[in-house]
């Protein structure tokens, strides 16, 4: 089989059981999307990889059995699994592996859509994220903000769900500066340990990215793309 016939989706990888829902039924939503094509699920954090179903496997342990495949680093932002994580384990393997680019950009339309279902964006927006330290990552997602803060059009903070500027600051900030009705737009695909924490501080919260459909689309097409770009090279 080629790297065409194979696709491994890198993810980061969660205990959360809503979590490993919201994956399965993305991984299955892109297989539907590319009959003929089998779809594996691999966690690039071993450390939230035990006591999960075999179909939820650190991504080194999954490149071995898959053989020559296509790899899809499922994440928003290109931050140290993407720069580091998936290299190594990709340069380790013994196949042949093309690794196509993350989903930055993907969920763009999602927010939107989440921000509405909740009610609109209100006067100020907040996007909630798993912080980085990785300057390009950083850099991603506060283009992220604007690009959603054009789209709503009101002003959009970038938040860190675990760290500082913190949910809870950003929101405060919001409402010194005069926004009576502040939204939480979490940029996650799941809820997660960070729920509970965003839900008391008196905010409106909009959904997770969740198993929505346009991400699966995303996923799928970047492996479309990279079947066209091999197959264009091999043409020269």
């Amino acid at each position: 089989m080629s790297a065409a016939d194979t696709l491994v989706l890198a993810w980061h990888g969660t205990r959360n059981p809503a979590g490993h829902t919201v994956i399965a039924a993305l991984t299955d939503r892109v297989a539907a999307l590319l009959p003929g094509v089998t779809v594996h699920t691999a966690w690039v954090d071993a450390a939230t990889a035990g006591g999960v179903h075999d179909r939820h496997r650190v991504l080194a342990d999954v490149l071995a059995e898959a053989g020559d495949c296509t790899l899809v680093p499922c994440f928003l932002a290109e931050g140290y699994h993407v720069t580091h994580d998936i290299p190594e384990a990709v340069a380790a393997s013994e196949h042949t592996v093309r690794v196509t680019a993350h989903l930055d950009g993907a969920a763009d339309g999602v927010l939107v859509e989440r921000a509405r279902e909740a009610g609109g964006a209100g006067d100020a927006a907040v996007l909630a994220v798993v912080g980085s330290r990785q300057l390009r990552a950083q850099a991603e997602v506060a283009r992220a903000a604007s690009r959603l803060a054009r789209r709503l059009g009101v002003p959009v903070s970038v938040a860190d769900l675990f760290g500082s500027p913190s949910v809870a600051q950003r929101v405060a900030d919001a409402r010194e500066a005069g926004a009576a009705d502040v939204l939480v737009v979490p940029y996650t695909l799941a809820p997660g340990l960070w729920t509970h924490r965003v839900a008391c501080l008196g905010a409106r919260v909009a959904a997770p990215l969740g198993e929505h459909p346009n991400i699966a689309a995303a996923i799928a097409a970047r492996h479309d793309t990279s079947i066209v770009r091999s197959a264009a090279n091999l043409g020269r």
